[in-house]
């Protein structure tokens, strides 16, 4: 059993969402705020253990536990081909939309959803641009569906 309820100060610790200004309430950083399960931590620990760290591979129970995960929860077969590791969602946003386009293709990304510099393009036609917020016009949209 895992205790979700336990507050773990993190001010101070270089922590993105709470080494903020004072009386700022960071809601605009998707972090967790509790520990990590101590299984999680024991398998780092044995991992950074032999303190030599380079090129890794990945190994097959990483794609077997996400086939697992879709079998059990969804009865749905996931291949191990059709898989492939990415760092996190926005380097996996950017790579597939650098596959999947081409250099001035308009690509629509539903918010929310955070975008880097590192991804070089933008969302046109349909979305405007105000301050910090994307708007969209759903009578553009339902125009270009027709």
């Amino acid at each position: 059993m895992y205790n979700f309820s336990k507050l773990t100060n993190r001010k101070e610790t270089d922590s993105l969402k709470w080494d903020v200004a004072k009386h700022e309430l960071p809601m605009w950083v998707a972090d967790m705020d509790f520990e990590t399960a101590p299984e999680i931590v024991e398998a780092i620990e044995k991992r950074v253990s032999h303190k030599i760290f380079g090129y890794n591979i990945v190994p097959d129970e990483y794609f077997q536990s996400i086939q697992y995960w879709w079998q059990t929860r969804h009865q749905y077969n996931m291949e191990k081909e059709w898989m492939m590791f990415c760092t996190g969602v926005v380097p996996a946003i950017s790579s597939i939309v650098r596959k999947l386009t081409t250099v001035g293709e308009n690509v629509l990304i539903q918010s929310p959803v955070i975008i880097y510099s590192t991804i070089q393009f933008l969302i046109m036609g349909v979305v405007y641009y105000q301050v910090i917020l994307f708007m969209m016009d759903m009578n553009i949209i339902l125009i270009l569906m027709i």
